[in-house]
């Protein structure tokens, strides 16, 4: 396990040609830096204020700003530093701590796919000082096919507010014969169509949903442990196309190492690398081609259900005072709502929408209800 002190250290990470720098200081001063804080001595405040001075009339908020002042968080990251889970944890970082009146360390724990770190963080000690990011369509993955992983149930945690859904486009090899989507569709009847993929993960369970409901049957060159093992086994040629997350593979299609073909949505404006990502299909768009029939479309609506669950939740244990949660929801909230906050999701490829928390575990319940149609083909068996 890995612990970084984050209220004041720097961040680096290189997205295409350029490094973004991401520090407490550099973040308030991006993009007109904070919303401006409400006076304490308003004569309007009823309640209470955050410690940065918003006012706050909710009383189960203000009970909680009133334990976390002056305290010590731990937020969770679940996988590689520089990932996509690993920048949306950095981006809020300090602005929960600006809100709270806290310290916010980061705890990394990169190992195993995102379960250890789930796991670590489900168990922690349910005092609301311990915050983290659900890998959920891993979990999803993982509890449809009943496969040994994650010891905790993620619909009985706290959900806290979540992104919106990532952008995973599918890319091609530059040098390969995919010029479109048509190609890939040529290439299955033909019986020689290849494609990466991971062993389990978000990207999986999508990429693999996607093409059974579409009847497209790959040779599956599979075994990477991680989004960057699979990213760098596409680059050196392992095989002409892979579904990469855009905050992982926007440095490829800027380099010309990469061409989209499809993508599950495309990315809000202002996100980085969208450019290459406009124009091309999109899992709406083959629906609206394909879903011809009622267990088409049945099909396609469990497709387009997992990609809204897609986005990345914040979540604290189940058992955490309603108080507590209460506060920390106004923090996450508030976060999603400061222009530099937004500028660097943008800027690292990822999906600024905020999420409500019902919203956020229902979209996930909603995925295990509808998953079993779509379970042979995760497993490939189908």
């Amino acid at each position: 396990m890995q612990l970084r002190t984050r209220t004041d250290g720097v961040h680096r990470r290189l997205t295409g040609r350029s490094r973004f720098l991401i520090s407490g200081v550099a973040l308030l001063s991006m993009a007109g830096g904070l919303a401006a804080p409400v006076s304490a001595s308003s004569p309007n405040v009823k309640k209470c204020v955050s410690a940065n001075g918003v006012r706050v009339k909710d009383t189960q908020i203000c009970k909680g700003l009133a334990f976390y002042k002056g305290k010590t968080m731990s937020a969770y990251n679940i996988a590689s530093i520089g990932g996509p889970f690993y920048d949306f944890v950095v981006a809020a970082q300090p602005y929960l701590a600006q809100y709270l009146g806290t310290t916010v360390n980061v705890v990394s724990i990169t190992t195993g796919n995102s379960v250890p770190g789930q796991d670590a963080l489900a168990h922690a000690t349910p005092d609301g000082l311990s915050i983290g990011v659900l890998n959920v369509l891993n979990d999803v993955s993982l509890v449809l096919t009943n496969t040994p992983g994650i010891n905790f149930n993620p619909a009985r945690m706290a959900y806290i507010g979540a992104t919106g859904p990532a952008t995973q486009p599918f890319l091609a090899l530059p040098n390969s014969q995919y010029k479109s989507f048509d190609d890939v569709i040529a290439a299955s009847k033909a019986g020689t169509l290849k494609v990466l993929t991971q062993t389990s993960g978000t990207v999986n369970t999508l990429l693999r949903t996607w093409f059974g409901v579409m009847g497209l049957k790959p040779q599956w060159i599979s075994g990477y442990s991680s989004l960057s093992l699979e990213t760098t086994g596409f680059l050196r040629g392992d095989g002409p196309l892979a579904e990469i997350g855009l905050s992982n593979s926007c440095g490829a299609l800027i380099a010309g190492q990469a061409v989209a073909i499809a993508t599950n949505i495309i990315p809000p404006l202002g996100t980085n690398c969208r450019k290459y990502v406009t124009g091309v299909p999109t899992f709406k768009n083959f629906e609206q081609k394909y879903a011809k029939t009622a267990k088409q479309k049945k099909l396609f609506n469990t497709l387009l259900a997992l990609d809204a669950a897609s986005g990345t939740p914040f979540v604290t244990q189940t058992s955490v005072a309603s108080y507590k949660v209460a506060a920390l929801r106004a923090a996450l909230q508030w976060t999603f709502k400061q222009p530099a906050f937004l500028t660097a999701m943008l800027g690292f490829g990822l999906n600024p929408k905020y999420t409500d928390p019902v919203v956020a575990k229902s979209n996930y319940q909603e995925s295990i209800k509808l998953g079993p149609q779509v379970v042979c083909y995760i497993q490939g068996t189908c």
